[in-house]
């Protein structure tokens, strides 16, 4: 095989996601929430994130995947620092699970890389509400 053709392959590899639609770096896709245990979307920072596209209604059951797309076996309840929303309707972060306690909401296609400003605050995400009617 020539080396032209390998390392097309393997760029390849490294662009097309696996088996979850977000990836590591900050990147969150169309028709994604994503949500991020760093701030900044993970930049400069161990990269643990998380897609969804329905309801949570709690986290506690659910692990950040590592930049290798691989389960880190570390629970995102409490842990969530920055968050997109590209999923096409608004999303609300809930501090506590079953959508209970403080809250933020992020419309279509907006971000935010430090919930420590909001009211939901750093590290306190437990449940996370789809609004797709």
């Amino acid at each position: 095989m020539r080396l032209s053709t390998v390392v097309a392959a393997v760029l390849l590899a490294l662009i097309v996601p696996g088996v979850a639609e977000a990836s590591p770096g900050g990147a969150c896709f169309q028709g994604r929430v994503c949500l991020y245990a760093g701030f900044a979307f993970n930049r400069s920072q161990v990269d643990l994130w998380r897609d969804f596209v329905h309801d949570d209604t709690n986290l506690a059951d659910d692990t950040w995947l590592k930049w290798d797309y691989t389960d880190s076996w570390h629970t995102m309840d409490n842990a969530t620092s920055s968050a997109r929303n590209r999923l096409g309707c608004p999303v609300t972060l809930w501090q506590n699970p079953y959508f209970t306690g403080a809250h933020s909401t992020l419309d279509h296609a907006t971000g935010d890389g430090f919930l420590a400003n909001n009211a939901i605050g750093n590290n306190r995400v437990s449940s996370l509400d789809i609004w797709c009617r």
